[in-house]
């Protein structure tokens, strides 16, 4: 009997332990191994997080005050009872802010152990400007991008949309997009527990992490030049009707975009609208083949290297041949004996090989690189293309001569509009090359400003070569095909281009050469102290004349005329 009631208790103890080590076993898993599990589903259940938006800066023209982005919308406004010093002040100020009863404000947040209590929503934006940053005081921001300017400049700042999830939204080209992390700044949160109605109540596991808003933008953009340019450039544009056209102004002292215009453009309120993205692309930041105004820089490097002088003579026959190649001038006439201030007035495309073939090809494609071409600028805009000087450094074996001789009139190679400012910034600023920025000051959230210094980054040529460079297209301006950009009084510094393009520039595969044109015009003046580089561009106009000295030169000289004008440029004689 004894012996059965053993059994019985020690099969007992037994069934216990066994059930105690299964206990065990299963708070061991529970505990430690599903611990983050288990943690994260009671999180779920007891935390509440919810997020602060950051507030997305301002954009402004150069004169601080002209708004080209701002946020435009309604806001949410709540307190955090705990985080309240003086009730009575805070209702008074919410108030007068939002139009809620100071009685009614005191009862919303006399408990303190609320976490979080609304006051008002749907707030507008303007109404919360005095009470933003008071203590305890939160705006959850409902906010959409609004440009006051509409298409004015919106190339330069893209617009504020949809990523390709189509869930958020985040800068995209230009200013937004190259800056979306600056603008953007950073969101914040309140994490909470929760009572079984999802309401926050105090506890020691709460956490506030306020949000930090974006940075404002000062832009190089001067208003009053932006908005006479964008004038002239719809009136070209409608004249001469081309595929597109880009009109800059920029600073070769100090690297700045004075005015940046494209057409055809878009609405940054209405970007949806567009039905090809490719108008969102800014084409002062895309290559094309650039023609004769490439023929200074050919100049420039000869010059430095020694091989001619701005009065070295060449023969032209009107035409040169490279093994079974011939290139002609763009006149196709004969011009006999001629100087190299000659090959830039009249834009012998038999000159500017002359001066390549003096230098060689490995030397004329040590200057192409010390211009900058071949590589991006680094200009703070989003979409920036680094062009294509492929042929000439990696020649095809069969054209290692050809392809040298064209590039040396602007053929064959590709560069961007932005790429051929800094390049002519060297010849304009007595040797200096300066990189181009768009961004003229940063504003941060605590008010403190970082100004953005020129940044000189090349040294191509000398200053004695920039100055004959430099006088050889005052004579251009004077007695050349620029003749038509001239200003009674002033010295300006200027050269003409007409490039011929190919299909696949204008997106048709297909080989050679479109038989439709690629206009262009740069100047600067005052030729030897100039405050500024202009650059006209337009592709395939279906109307007026074949080459630019007839077609942009003259928009040239409305442009000069306004600009000298404007800066208060006297005239040198």
């Amino acid at each position: 009997m004894k012996d059965r009631t053993n059994r019985r208790l020690n099969f007992l103890i037994f069934i216990f332990l066994i059930l105690t080590a299964g206990i065990i076993c299963r708070l061991f898993f529970l505990q430690i191994k599903e611990y983050e599990k288990y943690k994260k589903l009671a999180d779920t259940q007891h935390l509440k997080e919810m997020e602060i938006p950051a507030k997305r800066g301002r954009v402004f023209l150069s004169d601080g005050t002209t708004l080209i982005a701002e946020n435009k919308g309604l806001v949410n406004v709540a307190v955090s009872p705990r985080e309240v010093k003086n009730p009575q002040e805070l209702a008074r100020k919410l108030s007068l802010a939002l139009g809620v009863s100071e009685s009614e404000i005191l009862e919303k947040i006399k408990d303190k152990n609320k976490v979080w209590v609304v006051i008002k929503n749907n707030v507008v934006l303007e109404k919360t400007q005095n009470i933003e940053g008071l203590a305890g005081v939160y705006l959850e921001s409902h906010l959409d991008r609004f440009y006051p300017l509409g298409r004015m400049v919106s190339h330069v700042i893209g617009f504020y949309g949809f990523d390709s999830s189509g869930k958020k939204k985040v800068g995209q080209y230009g200013i937004e997009g190259f800056y979306q992390n600056e603008l953007a700044g950073k969101n914040g949160f309140m994490k909470g527990v929760v009572d079984a109605n999802q309401n926050l109540i105090f506890s020691l596991k709460n956490e506030v992490q306020e949000p930090v808003n974006g940075v404002d933008l000062v832009l190089t953009i001067n208003p009053d030049i932006q908005t006479f340019i964008e004038a002239k450039l719809k009136e070209t544009f409608e004249k001469y009707q081309p595929r597109n056209a880009t009109f800059i102004v920029f600073s070769p002292k100090t690297g700045e975009i004075l005015a940046m215009a494209s057409l055809p453009n878009f609405d940054p309120n209405e970007y949806y609208k567009e039905k090809d993205p490719k108008v969102f692309q800014n084409p002062a930041l895309l290559s094309f083949e650039p023609g004769s105004i490439f023929k200074p820089i050919t100049a420039a490097a000869g010059i430095e290297e020694g091989v001619i002088t701005p009065q070295t003579t060449y023969y032209d026959s009107g035409a040169v041949k490279i093994d079974n190649f011939e290139i002609k001038n763009s006149d196709l006439k004969a011009h006999g004996n001629q100087t190299m201030t000659n090959v830039i007035e009249l834009s012998l495309n038999t000159g500017a090989v002359f001066i390549q073939q003096k230098l060689g090809r490995e030397k004329f494609v040590e200057y192409v690189k010390k211009f900058g071409f071949g590589k991006k600028t680094g200009i703070d805009l989003f979409g920036e293309e680094s062009g294509d000087i492929e042929n000439i450094v990696h020649p095809r074996s069969n054209a290692k001569l050809i392809e040298a001789a064209n590039a040396s009139f602007g053929q064959g190679i590709s560069v961007t509009p932005i790429q051929i400012l800094m390049a002519f910034s060297a010849i304009a600023n007595q040797g200096k090359m300066v990189k181009p920025h768009i961004v003229k000051a940063i504003i941060y959230p605590d008010g403190k400003k970082k100004i953005i210094e020129p940044q000189i980054v090349g040294e191509p040529i000398s200053p004695e070569t920039a100055s004959r460079v430099t006088a050889m297209m005052v004579s251009a301006t004077k007695n050349g095909y620029s003749k038509k950009a001239g200003v009674d009084g002033y010295l300006i510094a200027g050269k003409t281009g007409t490039a011929e393009a190919s299909w696949v520039y204008f997106g048709e595969q297909k080989p050679g050469y479109s038989g439709m044109n690629i206009q262009s015009f740069i100047n600067f003046a005052p030729a030897f102290n100039p405050e500024y580089i202009l650059l006209l561009k337009m592709d395939a106009p279906k109307r007026g004349p074949r080459f630019s000295a007839d077609s942009l030169a003259p928009v040239a000289r409305e442009i000069n005329l306004f600009l000298l004008n404007y800066f208060g440029i006297p005239p040198s004689k």
